[in-house]
């Protein structure tokens, strides 16, 4: 997982990148990252929303990248909305019974939980003790 580093697009004549909050390169794909960044898609990005950010508006240039999953999490609630490419566009991940949506590409899965502070659970899918709430 990489923290906010840009992802190009290096098909384009001019410069073209977009900085996720977090990529996710599979093991075995390392070659796309160098010292500025990703060059090429990474398998899951991931965005966490706060009120007019961009998020949205970035999925159409990630899916013609071939981003295959697109995860985007809301800052305050902790919402997940997990996006998977389908041919040329997204499409949105229905959250199970109970709630959790999950990533394929990643392997885990996403549930808000409520409270006071909302926190996010994580769950490895190969491993569901190994669980988080951040």
């Amino acid at each position: 997982m990489l923290n906010g580093v840009n992802v190009f697009n290096d098909s384009s004549v001019e410069s073209d990148y977009r900085i996720p909050d977090h990529s996710f390169v599979r093991s075995g794909r390392e070659s796309l990252i160098e010292e500025n960044g990703i060059h090429g898609a990474p398998d899951a990005v991931i965005e966490i929303r706060s009120p007019e950010d961009e998020s949205y508006a970035k999925l159409p240039w990630f899916a013609a990248l071939g981003v295959r999953e697109a995860i985007i999490i809301q800052r305050d609630s902790k919402e997940t909305e997990v996006y998977r490419l389908a041919g040329s566009q997204y499409f949105a991940v229905a959250p199970d019974k109970d709630g959790w949506v999950t990533s394929e590409v990643m392997r885990v899965r996403f549930r808000a939980v409520a409270g006071e502070k909302p926190q996010l659970a994580v769950e490895d899918l190969d491993e569901p003790e190994a669980r988080c709430a951040i």
